[in-house]
Formats: C-alpha cells, structure tokens, sequence
C-alpha cells in the first residue's frame, strides 16, 4: 500500500481545523507537514534519487539539475510566504513577487548549505561571494539555462563521480585550467535534503519562528492547491 501525501482533498479538510490556529497543541500541523513531506519526496526527491543511481555518467545531471532548481525555488518561496506571479497588477499584495531570480538568488547567498561558496560568514554577519563564483551566476547560467534552453552556459558544468567516499564534500569547484565552474549534482542533492528536513523541524518549534513559518506555510498550500484567497484566513493577511 503507499503511503499519503497531502492532496487538495486532505487540505481542504484539514485547513478548516488549522483556521488562524498556529500553536502545536493542534496535532493536525504536525499530520499536514507529514503528509507535505511525502508529496515532496515522492515528487521530487525519490525520482532524482533513482535517476542518481543508474549511475550512468551519460548526461543524466541535466534533469537532476533542473529538478533540483525547481527545489531550490520552491523552498526559497515557502520560507517566505511569497507567491509567483506572472506580470504585475494593480494593489497587489506584499507577498507577491514577479521576478524568480531574486528569491532564489537570496536563498543561495543566505541558507547555510550553500556558505563559503555563495557566502560568507564573519560575527555573524553574512557577506556575498562574487569570485569564483557567485549565486547570480548560478543562477544566470545554470538555472536559467537549463529551464529556457536544457543547457548550462558561461562555463558552468554539472559533475558527478562514480563513488563517494564519506568525507566528499565539495559542492562546487573552479578548474582554472579548463576555465569552467563545476557543480556536483550528487553533493547538490545532499544539502537540498538536509535543508528540507531543517525546514521541516522548523515549521515544528513550538517557538515564535515556528508560528510564523506556520502561519506562511498555510498561505503557500492554499496557492499550492488553487484556493482562493479568504479574509477568514489570516495567513492571506499581508504582513
């Protein structure tokens, strides 16, 4: 039998319990997240898992790559609450936005599974990288280039190895020889679960963080699942 993931039919059922509710006593947060981590696993996770292991060498990290920037988007647009739309209107809530690139570029100058390649940390204050390389280049030439033309240009390449020892750990790499940027799809796919399952404990703190992650995580679902927005419901409140 497999198992559940959250579907429009059980978000609209469980939504009415979680109505302007964000405190943990409500045990149907921790059902709703559940069932989210098995939609995003199951659509995202578990098939670039099993492209992963064919193993194969062959061109396979173009789809993980692209799958793995949708991610990246994703996860930047539900820790913020924001909301894509395509071209500008009048009156437009706050938590709209019509540019991808910027909350994925903030993501990657800001998450910790991307510092001391995107960023830097110093007394607590985080500081961009712009050499040799940067998140407005990943972006540019990785994200871009594989969603509008299935290629990545500017001398980035996607990297992979036969085996992985442990210890590997290095995500992106200059050859200053070849003059390309190289990212290793395998290492990618690593931090990305690592930072899924750090959001996922975090939308669970009984903490003022939690609440508000909460709180923005109900306004995305609505938009997920194309429920209009409902004064009712005060996550679509734009603050």
């Amino acid at each position: 039998m497999s198992r559940q993931a959250l579907d429009k039919k059980t978000w609209l059922q469980l939504r009415i319990t979680l109505c302007n509710s964000y405190n943990l006593p409500n045990t149907n947060w921790a059902r709703v997240i559940n069932l989210f981590k098995n939609r995003i696993q199951d659509f995202y996770f578990t098939p670039i898992k099993q492209i992963l292991e064919l193993n194969e060498l062959r061109g396979e990290g173009f789809s993980i790559l692209t799958l793995q920037c949708a991610l990246i988007e994703m996860f930047a647009a539900f820790r913020l609450g924001k909301i894509y739309q395509h071209g500008t209107s009048k009156n437009d809530p706050g938590y709209i936005y019509y540019s991808p690139s910027e909350y994925f570029i903030q993501f990657l100058e800001t998450e910790s599974i991307f510092e001391n390649y995107f960023f830097i940390t110093n007394q607590n204050k985080k500081t961009k990288i712009a050499s040799p390389f940067s998140a407005k280049g990943f972006y540019r030439n990785v994200r871009c280039g594989l969603m509008h033309e299935a290629r990545t240009k500017e001398g980035w390449v996607i990297n992979a190895k036969k085996g992985y020892a442990n210890s590997d750990e290095i995500l992106i790499k200059k050859n200053k020889v070849k003059n390309t940027i190289s990212i290793d799809r395998t290492m990618l796919n690593k931090r990305l679960e690592t930072y899924f399952e750090k959001y996922l404990m975090e939308l669970m703190e009984e903490s003022k963080a939690g609440y508000a992650l909460r709180r923005l995580f109900g306004r995305k679902l609505d938009h997920l699942f194309d429920i209009p927005r409902n004064k009712a419901y005060d996550w679509w409140e734009d603050k």
